[in-house]
């Protein structure tokens, strides 16, 4: 089995600084304290005694990385900071930016799932991984629903006599988008974040709401503060 644990270690955040949904959303204050969902993302990674250094990729002009240590901002052009862009074009952008050797382990980390803490355990399990068989590891939480199309016809399950219980629907699992693990030289080939065969790193729903509107910005506030 190969190991990971001889690679360098990094973790990079994308940011923009306009959000449509949610104004502001990145850096607005979160906790009752004022911290902002990167504050947040922040002070979890800066947490991991194995990380070599944090990047943030960002439009924004002004960001206070204060009191935390080893970070770098890369500067990203707006036309990869829009809803236009394809994803792809903006992965390949940012990981493009990254200062660091192509064997570099990255943690790609999105600011908007603030409930999730496990980047230790998920680094440690990826370093675990055998590389012939799990290239990569995305966060995921399993999805046990009743799915249908526009048309109302049914997509994991059949009506009528045949309808399942919801634990007995087939496996499927939901990309929290709350953390990506690869290699960087992975994510400048497929221009992704998710290699060809990932290890799923599942999570309990309640711990990786992402926040995309104002109401789950809301929701997770509360759920934050009763933590």
């Amino acid at each position: 089995m190969d190991s990971f644990s001889e690679n360098r270690i990094v973790a990079v955040i994308p940011v923009k600084e306009k959000s449509d949904r949610v104004p502001n959303k990145n850096f607005r204050a979160f906790t009752e304290e004022g911290l902002s969902l990167l504050d947040l993302t922040l002070r979890k990674l800066s947490a991991l005694n194995n990380l070599d250094h944090i990047y943030i990729s960002t439009d924004k002009e002004d960001i206070d990385t204060l009191p935390y240590k080893n970070i770098t901002i890369l500067k990203r052009d707006k036309i990869f900071c829009n809803n236009v862009t394809p994803w792809s074009e903006v992965i390949f952008n940012v990981v493009n930016s990254i200062p660091e050797k192509d064997n570099t382990t990255i943690l790609w980390a999105h600011t908007t799932t603030p409930l999730f803490n496990f980047y230790k355990e998920a680094l440690a399990k990826y370093m675990d991984l055998d590389q012939d068989i799990n290239n990569s590891l995305v966060a995921v939480e399993k999805f046990k629903e009743f799915l249908i199309d526009n048309k109302g016809r049914p997509i994991n399950y059949m009506y009528g006599v045949w309808h399942k219980y919801s634990q007995d629907l087939p496996e499927l699992f939901k990309i929290t988008g709350a953390l990506f693990i690869n290699q960087l030289h992975d994510m400048k080939t497929n221009r992704y974040v998710i290699g060809t065969n990932p290890y799923l790193f599942e999570v309990a729903p309640e711990l990786c709401l992402d926040i995309d509107n104002q109401w789950q910005f809301d929701l997770a506030q509360i759920i934050y503060k009763n933590f």
